[in-house]
């Protein structure tokens, strides 16, 4: 009986586990910068953006959209991420954005509410209570934080942050068993996507 690593090599590398993952984001300069800054090895992670910032439900349909084009040329990804913010927008086009990527299992909605700045604070300290965009920059301000003003132009974010992303994930854990709801403020899941790339940073 011939053993696996006896196989063709084409065949030894189809039985491998699908890795390569999309990351559909809204064209929000922070987030897309933070989540770019992961030293994932080439060709496991594909990022793209839709739209402006509050695109919710464009974020989902293009997702979408380039999973149907994977799965048509017989390059499917592993898992496709879709990450958006509450923000201010129409509470209908948030829901929706859930909605369209309900009926697929390997479709996730990443999200932040209110926005991706929440993330930033996680990595300093605990929040429950509802907080909006302006003071969530306020406070990220805060000497004992950043020690600066928060410029979501700033790329050197994530390199500031990098050490404490333990912390984040602890916080952004126990944050999601009291505010589970997408609907909470605050609330983000946006760890289980950074876990996610930090498993794949390990391929390398």
């Amino acid at each position: 009986m011939s053993k696996p690593w006896d196989k063709p090599t084409a065949r030894r590398e189809a039985l491998r586990p699908r890795q390569r993952h999309l990351i559909v984001s809204e064209d929000a300069k922070s987030g897309l910068d933070y989540l770019r800054a992961f030293e994932v090895p080439a060709g496991l992670v594909e990022i793209q953006t839709e739209g402006g910032a509050g695109n919710t439900v464009g974020v989902v349909e293009r997702a979408l959209e380039l999973r149907e084009k994977a799965l048509q040329t017989k390059s499917p990804f592993a898992h496709v991420w879709c990450v958006i913010d509450r923000d201010e927008h129409p509470l209908d086009r948030y829901r929706r954005a859930f909605t369209a990527a309900a009926n697929f299992n390997d479709v996730s909605v990443i999200w932040a509410n209110e926005c991706f700045e929440l993330w930033y604070l996680l990595h300093f300290c605990y929040r429950d209570t509802a907080i909006g965009r302006a003071d969530l920059r306020r406070e990220l301000g805060r000497p004992e934080r950043l020690d600066r003003a928060y410029d979501k132009a700033d790329p050197g974010i994530f390199l500031l942050l990098k050490d404490r992303l333990p912390v984040a994930i602890r916080h952004a854990e126990r944050l999601s068993r009291s505010n589970s709801s997408a609907h909470d403020n605050p609330s983000t899941n946006i760890h289980v996507l950074v876990r996610k790339l930090i498993q794949l940073q390990q391929l390398g």
